[in-house]
């Protein structure tokens, strides 16, 4: 099998050839050193910037029945997938 050895060398040393070197020195970004220029360069702020859409406070009953309706959903889906793979497999008839 020479010719299988070949092309394996050959393959492998096409991606050894292809492999990126990275430098020395670590990259280092930091928001810190730029978080003043970016204050800066933000518009200024307008009525867009006051609205309450997502913001508290919450309504309490709303945020309730939200979460047991997701809660429902979720285990529902669940439990509806579970009951159809055993009829579906005979387990349940």
């Amino acid at each position: 099998t020479p010719l299988a050895a070949r092309s394996t060398l050959l393959r492998s040393a096409g991606t050894q050839a292809a492999r990126r070197q990275l430098s020395t020195a670590p990259k280092m970004h930091k928001s810190a050193d730029k978080w003043a220029g970016f204050l800066k360069e933000r518009p200024p702020k307008d009525h867009l910037d006051e609205h309450t859409v997502f913001h508290p406070p919450y309504n309490g009953v709303a945020v309730g029945i939200g979460i047991f309706t997701g809660w429902c959903i979720g285990y529902g889906a669940m439990g509806y997938g579970m009951a159809h793979q055993q009829y579906k497999q005979g387990f349940w008839k």
